[in-house]
Order: structure tokens, then C-alpha cells, then sequence
């Protein structure tokens, strides 16, 4: 059984909205920028969402952490302990970005040197880390998966909130990235 809040006595216990306040904080990154680059360049955190894979061959797979957190956030109530599993892989998987040196941009399609993190990224973070901790105090408190805290409207309203964002997204000239442009190195003048 979970604690009641020690504050409001009638209210929901807090840790039951850690599942709301995970999506919202992940919903709300996607409104900044993930990256900052050398030369004022910067990436849209949604448009690192969009394009990720694209970092595959270049070794770069922190993007999997995105996948890895919907499938701990799907399985969140009835297989408790493997989405704790997906989360913690995604949180870590997401803080490997710290290793991150050099990243494309999608204006010149050039490798720049990252200097830092926009808030996109930080809030990305955080709603991982919002997501692992309270699955692992239900973990540690739930006895089955009816203890576990089930769906809300407001998750619900999220996710699809998330959608809307993401096919918006596809049709934004401006998170446009053609990927060719960055896998085949640029033609070299040709010299007689």
C-alpha cells in the first residue's frame, strides 16, 4: 500500500504522479535546444528526436534511450521490475551523451565541436530520472501490480500531446535533415 502525503492528508500520494511529471518534463524538452555546438550552432532537442538513428554510424546510440524509456513507461504497472530495468538503461545510456565530442549540424551538415547542453537535454535527463525514481519506490513498496499507480487522463493527454509534437515536427522545414548529406563527405574541387 502506498504512503498517503504527510502534508495534505486527503490528497493522492505524491509518487503516484511521477509518470505525469516524467512525460510532462519530457514533452516540455522538446521545446528547447538539446545542444550547443562551436559557431553558435545549436540542435532542437526535437530535432534529435527525430533524427537520432541517423548517429548510428558515427557510434553514437544515446538516442536508444528514447525507445528504451517508452517501453518502461508502457510496461511501467505490469511488469514493474523489467521497466525499472528499461529506464535505468535508458538513464544511462542518455548520460553517456556527456562523452559526446563532435556532432553534425543541420544547416551545413558540418561536424562541430559540442560546448554544451541546451535545456532540452537537461529536462530530458531529469524526466528519466523522475521516471526511475518512482518506479523504483513502487518497486520497492508494491507487493503486485495492482499496487502500482495505473493510467491517467493526464498521461494519456501526454502521450498524445508527444505525438502531435512529433508529426508537427516532420512537416517543420526547419527540422528538416537529409541525412546523405552527412554520411557521404563533401566532393573535393578537382585540380589539373
Amino acid at each position: 500500500m502506498v504512503a498517503a502525503c504527510p502534508v495534505f492528508p486527503r490528497c493522492a500520494p505524491l509518487p503516484v504522479f511521477y509518470l505525469s511529471i516524467s512525460l510532462f518534463l519530457y514533452l516540455l524538452a522538446l521545446f528547447f535546444d538539446g545542444v550547443l555546438m562551436s559557431g553558435d550552432r545549436h540542435m532542437p532537442a526535437l530535432q534529435m528526436l527525430l533524427y537520432g538513428p541517423w548517429g548510428m554510424p558515427f557510434g553514437l546510440y544515446q538516442w536508444f534511450a528514447n525507445p528504451l524509456l517508452a517501453v518502461a513507461i508502457l510496461a511501467h504497472r505490469r511488469f514493474r521490475r523489467l521497466a525499472l530495468a528499461c529506464g535505468v538503461a535508458a538513464l544511462y545510456l542518455a548520460a553517456s551523451s556527456f562523452g559526446i565530442d563532435r556532432l553534425p549540424d543541420s544547416q551545413s551538415y558540418a561536424f562541430h565541436d559540442r560546448t554544451g547542453f541546451g535545456a532540452g537535454f537537461y529536462l530530458w535527463l531529469i524526466a528519466m530520472v523522475v521516471f526511475c525514481a518512482g518506479q523504483a519506490w513502487h518497486c520497492w513498496k508494491a507487493r503486485s501490480a495492482d499496487d502500482m499507480p495505473g493510467w491517467r487522463w493526464l498521461d494519456v493527454a501526454l502521450i498524445a500531446a508527444l505525438g502531435v509534437a512529433l508529426y508537427a515536427a516532420t512537416q517543420m522545414p526547419s527540422l528538416r535533415f537529409e541525412p546523405n548529406k552527412v554520411l557521404m563527405p563533401p566532393e573535393q574541387p578537382q585540380t589539373f
